[in-house]
């Protein structure tokens, strides 16, 4: 860190930082650092802190850092060919997937290869240097589609910066053709080093990594081959004349940039429709089960039931790709739902009849089949199989996502199909902010989120709105049993857990 007019560096951030790629700083000098690398965190430094506190969770490195007007800090995770963003005004890690797809490179409007660089403006639109596919993707608002920035006759080659100035400029970090371009009322041109070859001379720049402004105009650039950072000084109104450079300092490092404010939430309530049984502390069981329905029935692999309040059964029919409701006290089913449903997982039915498919193992979403009715509308886009569903009292609907290590959350009361992450960073681990292969969930009335953490062996409590969880059952767990992947996870109207 240098202070302004500073040759010599005034200060440094250093602890528990491992292989930094990006840092971002509000206006009230707060320091965002990127800490992804091998602790998969950003990490939020205070002014004149000696100690960093976890801003936010993923599962690597974060290549772009941004916070917005409304207070939402950005991720860019360029191995997953996303952005993320999350409010800094919650005490929650729940990040939302705001452009690209998980784990999926693509040149599509929706996806994105590798991106590095972002930048958000006044109007919360969100621009992303796509490296892999050497463009500048913008992203109005709230849409999941975007528009690549036409740059005229240059040609783009792995950018990996992209700002913009007070008038909406665009100024991009060619890095692949070592240079800078930018910009103007007559299109983009050539802004630094434009000489068409890398060097280490004054006029030259070597893969430049990230670009800031300072307040003058004065453009500074991580000019990473060189390990130095170079200031290219604003010549005002000026026209075909020679650009001035100097040498800051040397070592890699990424972009800094400015901005902050706040956010709201709306609550609603929904009437349970699954059963909750009072039964005691010391309830039994016939040890013989009763065939309910057999494999000619169900087939070779039923995986997801449901009951709701009127005793209406379902079952996730997975090998036949179907859902089966048997009504009340029916011995066959009443119900068969296939049309479009390939390998479904799980199921939830609301109070209303409503009944969420699990339809993401091929077609990557959840579908709300309408009572009684044999149409269907894709209510929320997944990256995989949902091995559970579950919907709690304020019609927020969740989703298991095993491959992903991950649960999601969406509101049901809008029409975006976008979903912000519940628990789970998207990387397995075994730690209390992580899971490894989730399976069943349960959400109580007070919002407490349940999971059956599979391939750790126990079944984490994340209680409503905290990111960490404590296990309440497996051999971690004092007074409970030893598990063995646990598959669900369901709670009585005491409170028990089964």
């Amino acid at each position: 860190m240098w202070f302004n007019g500073s040759t010599t560096l005034t200060g440094s951030y250093s602890g528990g930082l491992s292989t930094p790629y990006s840092v971002f700083v509000t206006d009230n000098s707060d320091v965002y650092v990127d800490n992804g690398n091998t602790n998969y965190r950003v990490d939020k430094w205070g002014w004149n802190s000696t100690s960093s506190v976890p801003a936010m969770y993923m599962c690597g490195q974060c290549y772009g850092l941004f916070v917005d007007i409304n207070n939402m800090l950005y991720c860019s995770l360029s191995s997953y060919h996303q952005v993320i963003y999350k409010s800094l005004t919650q005490n929650l890690n729940v990040w939302t997937n705001v452009a690209g797809v998980s784990n999926t490179a693509g040149s599509t409007s929706t996806t994105l290869h590798n991106p590095y660089g972002i930048f958000i403006d006044k109007y919360l639109n969100l621009y992303v240097a796509d490296n892999g596919n050497n463009r500048i993707q913008k992203f109005a608002s709230g849409q999941s589609n975007g528009t690549t920035i036409s740059t005229g006759a240059i040609t783009l080659s792995i950018p990996t910066g992209v700002i913009l100035d007070s008038d909406g400029y665009i100024f991009i970090v060619d890095n692949g053709n070592n240079r800078i371009i930018g910009s103007g009322p007559n299109g983009f041109r050539c802004i630094a080093a434009c000489f068409g070859s890398y060097g280490s001379s004054s006029s030259q720049l070597y893969y430049p990594q990230s670009m800031s402004f300072d307040s003058y105009g004065n453009i500074f650039v991580i000019d990473q081959y060189n390990q130095r950072v170079q200031k290219f000084l604003f010549l005002s109104n000026s026209c075909n004349t020679t650009t001035t450079i100097t040498t800051t300092a040397a070592t890699t490092m990424m972009s800094i940039i400015q901005t902050t404010t706040a956010s709201t939430s709306v609550s609603y309530s929904n009437v349970i429709s699954f059963n909750q049984p009072k039964f005691g502390a010391y309830a039994t069981w016939d040890s013989n089960g009763i065939t309910f329905a057999n494999s000619s029935t169900v087939g070779t692999s039923p995986y997801g039931i449901f009951i709701d309040t009127s005793n209406t059964v379902y079952v996730a029919n997975k090998a036949n790709n179907q859902i089966q409701v048997w009504l009340s006290g029916s011995s066959i089913p009443t119900r068969n739902i296939t049309s479009g449903v390939t390998s479904p997982y799980s199921i939830f039915a609301t109070i209303t009849g409503d009944i969420y498919v699990d339809n993401g193992y091929t077609n990557n979403r959840v579908d709300k089949w309408v009572s009684n009715r044999n149409i269907s509308s894709s209510v929320m886009q997944v990256q995989g199989a949902c091995y559970d569903l579950f919907i709690d009292i304020n019609n927020n609907l969740y989703c298991s996502m095993y491959s992903q290590s991950q649960v999601a959350i969406k509101s049901l009361n809008g029409n975006s199909s976008l979903w912000i992450v519940a628990a789970g960073t998207g990387c397995s681990g075994s730690t209390s902010n992580t899971l490894d292969n989730p399976r069943g969930i349960f959400v109580d009335t007070s919002l407490n989120l349940y999971v059956a953490d599979c391939g750790n062996d126990r079944v984490q409590l994340f209680l409503s709105r905290q990111v960490t969880a404590m296990t309440v059952a497996g051999s971690t767990a004092t007074g409970t049993i030893s598990l063995n992947c646990p598959s669900d996870v369901a709670l009585d109207g005491d409170g028990y857990l089964f």
